[in-house]
This record gives structure tokens, C-alpha cells and sequence, in this order.
């Protein structure tokens, strides 16, 4: 339960983060809500995914002054190894004196919002920051969505433990390790 009260309860004082989960047209939203709230933005993606386009990066330095930050996390190959991304960034952030956000919003796709933002708010609620979804429209590839309870139940593993149990299936773990990262050295 500590993950929902404590934003309610003691939230945390930090500016709002739009937080990106992999996919430059979720990004593209973000960075037009960019343009009208100067939020910053947490984009966490598979280092083979890249970094953003530089007709990208173009348009946010041409907003000058106003332009807020975009930070790139490579790290985190599926939601719960996302969100374990996001934590340890804030706990980071956090180690460095800066103040947790109050808020985040989950920027992704409309049919993995409801897994996603509740992946997001056991991973950081306990913090303080309450979590928000900010769904786009998906692209025709995307994949089904699953159970919305698979990655609570990693994520509340992971504050258990350690481990968001992607170890309990190899050749998947090895696959999506594969897909984000290439071929592990030998």
C-alpha cells in the first residue's frame, strides 16, 4: 500500500517529468507537451532503439531559454526492467540532493498505460512521486498488450528482492537481451 499512500500522504516537492517508456512517437508527444508545459522529459530506451533523430534534437535547442532537459536513460529492455530504470535514476537523482518529482506522467502507448503507470507507481510511490499516464496513439505494429498484474507483480519482486525475476525464463530473458543490446559479447 505504501507505494499509493505516501504520494498522498508526503508527496514529494520536484517538478513534474513526462517519462518517456521507448518509441520515438511517444517521444514526438512529449516533446509537443514539452513545448507548452516546460516539463522535462526522461526518455528511457534499448540502446539499439538509438538516440533521438537530430531533427529531434534540433527542435528542442531551437526553443531557446525555455527549452527544458532531455535526458536519455539506455537501459531497460521491457516495462518492469523500465521502471526499475526509473527508480534507480530518481534514487540517483535523489543521492545528488536534487528533490523527487511530485508527479510523473507515463508517456506510452494507450493500450500499455494501465500495466505501465502501475508498474511506475510501485516502482517510485514510495518516494513520494505520484504517477499519471499520458497515453498516445499507438503504431499498427504494436504488440497485444498483457495482463496488467505481470508487471506489478514483478515490480512489487524486484522491491522484494532485488530482481524482477526475468531470470525465471532464460530464452525469453536472452531474446529481449538480444533485441535491445545485439549479441552479448562471447
Amino acid at each position: 500500500m505504501w507505494p499509493w499512500l505516501r504520494p498522498f500522504l508526503w508527496p514529494a516537492s520536484g517538478a513534474d517529468w513526462l517519462v518517456v517508456l521507448d518509441g520515438y512517437h511517444r517521444l514526438d508527444h512529449a516533446l509537443e507537451r514539452q513545448t507548452r508545459t516546460a516539463q522535462p522529459i526522461l526518455l528511457i530506451t534499448c540502446p539499439l532503439t538509438g538516440q533521438p533523430t537530430p531533427s529531434q534534437r534540433r527542435w528542442a535547442r531551437r526553443r531557446g531559454s525555455r527549452a527544458a532537459r532531455l535526458v536519455v536513460l539506455q537501459h531497460g529492455f521491457d516495462t518492469a526492467t523500465q521502471m526499475v530504470a526509473l527508480a534507480r535514476w530518481l534514487e540517483q537523482q535523489s543521492s545528488l540532493g536534487l528533490s523527487q518529482p511530485r508527479r510523473i506522467l507515463v508517456v506510452s502507448d494507450s493500450h500499455h498505460f494501465p500495466r505501465a503507470s502501475l508498474a511506475a507507481q510501485i516502482a517510485v510511490g514510495g518516494a513520494g512521486t505520484r504517477v499519471s499516464a499520458l497515453p498516445v496513439s499507438a503504431l499498427p505494429s504494436a504488440s497485444p498488450p498483457w495482463p496488467t498484474w505481470r508487471d506489478a507483480l514483478r515490480l512489487q519482486l524486484w522491491r522484494l528482492t532485488g530482481s524482477t525475476g526475468g531470470l525465471l525464463n532464460p530464452p525469453r530473458l536472452r531474446s529481449k537481451i538480444r533485441a535491445c543490446w545485439g549479441n552479448p559479447p562471447p
